[in-house]
């Protein structure tokens, strides 16, 4: 099956979705979340047995299909061949926490990591910041460490409770969703709103962030699922050129 074919079937096997997982690797180190060997997404195994993790020693850009090892919550390996990454943790203890998860991702993008080393709060100052308008953005501050422990995982899911993302100070960014691709949206857009922001911040101009009332509306009228569904495409896209080396 072409890429092409496989982003637009209804396949919703384990091989399938890991497919797609690795072009979320690759579609997120094009983004500018890359930082050599370290980041990794998890998919929730839906037979009920853990979740499958990127491997380790690898870049974003390096992930294919049968890079994953299959973990419990326990961090057991039970499937799959190489490294489990030391942060495990922090995607068993986000997924316990989250019945409704079923990806979550972990990078270190820079303009969410400079915005996540402060104290300011994340805007809904532009569309992209929009995304995360109804639980915002939290920030865990609790260590600026990896998160290599249950306990440390346990915190981490606290802090970001209900939201699509979390910030995590002087380390980088956690973000989640009910599939691959709102997961991939959510890392991706969390980048862009904090590009933004630090931009219009380093301005110097005077700003105001829209009211919730105007913003909630505006989330509902430009994330449908059809939007979500054509920004995916639209990345998927713009990864095939890059692979294949064919201009846009």
């Amino acid at each position: 099956m072409s890429s092409s074919d496989a982003l637009h079937s209804q396949d919703d096997s384990i091989a399938n979705v890991l497919d797609n997982l690795a072009r979320a690797h690759r579609i997120l180190e094009m983004e500018g979340h890359g930082d050599m060997s370290m980041g990794h997404f998890s998919y929730r195994d839906p037979h009920g047995r853990g979740l499958w993790l990127k491997r380790g020693n690898l870049g974003l850009e390096e992930v294919r299909a049968e890079d994953y090892i299959l973990i419990d919550f326990d961090g057991n390996v039970l499937e799959g061949q190489g490294l489990r990454h030391l942060e495990w943790p922090l995607h068993a203890e986000i997924m316990r926490a989250r019945p409704d998860v079923q990806v979550v991702g972990h990078s270190h993008p820079f303009h969410a990591t400079v915005f996540g080393a402060s104290t300011a709060k994340l805007q809904p100052v532009n569309n992209h910041g929009v995304w995360f308008a109804e639980h915002g953005v939290p920030r865990f501050d609790a260590t600026s460490h990896i998160i290599t422990t249950p306990d440390l995982g346990k915190a981490i899911a606290q802090v970001l409770g209900d939201a699509e993302a979390v910030l995590m100070a002087n380390h980088g960014a956690s973000f989640v969703g009910r599939n691959v691709k709102d997961a991939t949206l959510a890392g991706i857009f969390l980048e862009w709103a904090a590009k933004f922001q630090l931009s219009l911040a380093a301005s110097g101009l005077p700003y105001e962030a829209p009211d919730a009332e105007e913003t909630s509306e505006k989330h509902r009228r430009i994330y449908p699922e059809r939007a979500r569904d054509n920004y995916w495409m639209y990345f998927n896209r713009k990864l095939d050129r890059l692979e294949t080396g064919v201009a846009g």
